[in-house]
């Protein structure tokens, strides 16, 4: 096709399948820590990271791709694992849930500082 535009779906790059798998995973975590009242503040602060990050990713996976949203998204990681790591260290929660979440996450960063530091030398090369 000559002259075709091709729209390309947010839900079809890497990080946001990863994203989406891996803030399945953390809400599940926080469903299971939610049961015990003395974990509930932590699960709802999980809960509202997890989505935080597929809300500003998909906002910067749109259209040409919003490096702000993404920075942000990856802001929400990097708090996301955080509050996993201090959860596992203070509250004595099970570390084999926590470690498979944190691994996710570390490759979601991944995916999400590629593109930032692929466009930040671009623009300074420009």
């Amino acid at each position: 096709m000559i002259g075709a535009i091709a729209v390309v779906d947010y839900r079809e790059f890497e990080s946001w399948k990863r994203a989406r798998f891996a803030v399945c995973a953390a809400l599940d975590f926080a469903e299971s820590l939610s049961r015990h009242e003395k974990h509930k503040r932590l699960s709802e602060d999980i809960d509202r990271l997890s989505v935080s990050i597929l809300d500003t990713l998909s906002r910067g996976l749109e259209g040409d791709g919003d490096r702000a949203f993404v920075g942000k998204a990856l802001d929400s990681v990097n708090r996301l694992d955080r509050a996993l790591q201090k959860l596992s260290e203070t509250r004595g929660i099970p570390g084999n849930t926590s470690q498979r979440l944190q691994q996710e996450l570390r490759e979601l960063r991944r995916l999400l500082q590629g593109p930032l530091q692929e466009t930040e030398a671009n623009e300074q090369s420009s």
